[in-house]
């Protein structure tokens, strides 16, 4: 039956295919302008199957050639969420691994720490169903600068290239997969592995975070961070499936849990005010355990369901784009500068410098006559709520966030952000989405945020 299934999706997703294709196609000949070649002015010359010649300067001018090529690389994952999955990978193993790779040399990438927990698991199924996976392991920090297990210091390039040099020392084809098991960090990394080897081969994933399974995972960015900011190195490379097991994220501290959930509260706050009420009104489920598998799973449900359509389409979309950054133009800066300031009292986990971000991003459009104090207010009690932070750190300052955001990938001579209007909808103007802050504004949304803080502390 279940075959029976994946040959209809497949189907159903070459149909699709062959649509985007030939959509492409069209708007490639209109780009064109439809024009067909014109003669050679010169009667001698050989005629040309492809493109226009003219004479832009004018009749007396020189004469021009112009053509293009393209190729349309549609960019497809498909996403399984699937209590206990990872138990079952001797019977479904082949079903989740692309059948062109079941004769080549696959690679599960995995850190320090997941590998106690569910490397054998995952390596011992894959290979009972009869797959050839070989196994390689990066470094995870027990505790890092945050008090919590990490391995985002080794999201580096000298990690990614010593898991290259042993992917082509035991040897791969163009049929080779690899196959990520962690969190966002390795989800990264294998993505960027398996984007430039050969130029682009099979990826899988297997996610074992709270922050993988709503965000990091479900995405087609991969990434390596460079010491002048996060995610500076990578490229767009899909994942042929995501494969998500609730049971395995009860594994983690609560914060980590929390700091997933962040990303599921960006998605809310910017397209579903019902995702925030079932968030806040069940947090009481994580309390316990049988529980926090009910209530995660159906929060990574909802999530991919308002995620997904930000993925999917135009990649011209300015809404798709600054959708899922909501919070993250401030908030990576912010998470950055804990991280990396010299005698730093708060060391963030990304979704806490997400959180962060989103509350300073309310305060700029409140600022701007976008919002009013009732969406701000709202950001501040959900984010409370979760016990996920909203304030800059004290040790921060407001020249320093400023400096760090121009590393922002949006910035063009003043940050760019996307904004709500209220609790679930965005502000677009036009159709476009981003907006263009000046740094008075940004100054002086920090500040609010900064006399807020003080004024609760004090």
């Amino acid at each position: 039956m279940m075959q029976q299934e994946e040959a209809t999706a497949n189907s159903k997703m070459q149909l699709m295919a062959q649509e985007a294709r030939d959509q492409e196609e069209e708007k490639f000949t209109k780009s064109l302008n439809g024009s067909e070649v014109s003669s050679n002015s010169s009667s001698n010359s050989l005629e040309l199957p492809s493109g226009v010649v003219s004479k832009p300067y004018g009749m007396e001018g020189v004469e021009r050639y112009d053509n293009a090529f393209h190729r349309v690389k549609l960019m497809q994952s498909e996403i399984i969420v699937e209590r206990g999955i990872t138990r079952r990978l001797a019977e479904v193993g082949k079903q989740i691994l692309p059948e062109t790779c079941h004769e080549s040399n696959n690679y599960l990438l995995t850190d320090s720490m997941v590998d106690n927990l569910y490397g054998d698991r995952v390596l011992e199924g894959l290979r009972e169903a009869g797959l050839k996976i070989f196994k390689i392991v990066v470094p995870a920090d027990e505790l890092d600068e945050t008090g919590e297990p990490s391995c985002e210091r080794h999201k580096t390039l000298d990690v990614f290239s010593r898991c290259v040099d042993q992917i082509l020392e035991r040897g791969i084809d163009k049929k080779t997969a690899i196959i990520s098991l962690g969190g966002g960090v390795v989800n990264n990394i294998a993505g960027f592995i398996s984007a430039t080897l050969y130029r682009g081969i099979t990826l899988v994933h297997f996610s074992t975070t709270t922050m993988g399974q709503v965000d990091a995972a479900i995405d087609f960015k991969q990434a390596v961070n460079h010491h002048m900011g996060k995610n500076l190195l990578g490229a767009y490379h899909p994942a042929s499936r995501i494969i998500l097991d609730p049971e395995v994220l009860v594994s983690q501290s609560k914060r980590h849990i929390l700091n997933g959930l962040a990303e599921s509260i960006k998605h809310a706050f910017t397209q579903s005010e019902e995702l925030i009420n079932y968030i806040v009104d069940n947090r009481a489920m994580l309390d316990d355990k049988e529980q926090a598998v009910d209530y995660l799973e159906q929060i990574i449900r909802l999530t991919i369901a308002h995620k997904v359509p930000t993925l999917s389409g135009d990649t011209e979309n300015n809404y798709n784009e600054y959708c899922p950054q909501y919070g993250h133009c401030p908030g990576h800066a912010v998470e950055f500068l804990s991280l990396h300031t010299e005698g730093s009292k708060a060391a963030l986990l990304h979704g806490e410098g997400v959180t962060i971000g989103m509350c300073l991003s309310a305060e700029v459009a409140r600022l701007k006559g976008i919002c009013d104090d009732v969406c701000v207010e709202r950001h501040y009690e959900v984010c409370q709520a979760m016990g996920l932070p909203v304030y800059i750190p004290d040790d921060m300052s407001v020249e320093a966030i400023l400096n760090k955001m121009c590393y922002d990938k949006h910035y063009v001579k003043q940050p760019t952000m996307g904004l709500t209007t209220k609790v679930g909808e965005m502000y677009g103007i036009d159709g476009d989405y981003g907006h263009s802050i000046d740094l008075e504004t940004l100054k002086k949304a920090i500040a609010i945020n900064i006399n807020r803080r003080d004024a609760q502390s004090s």
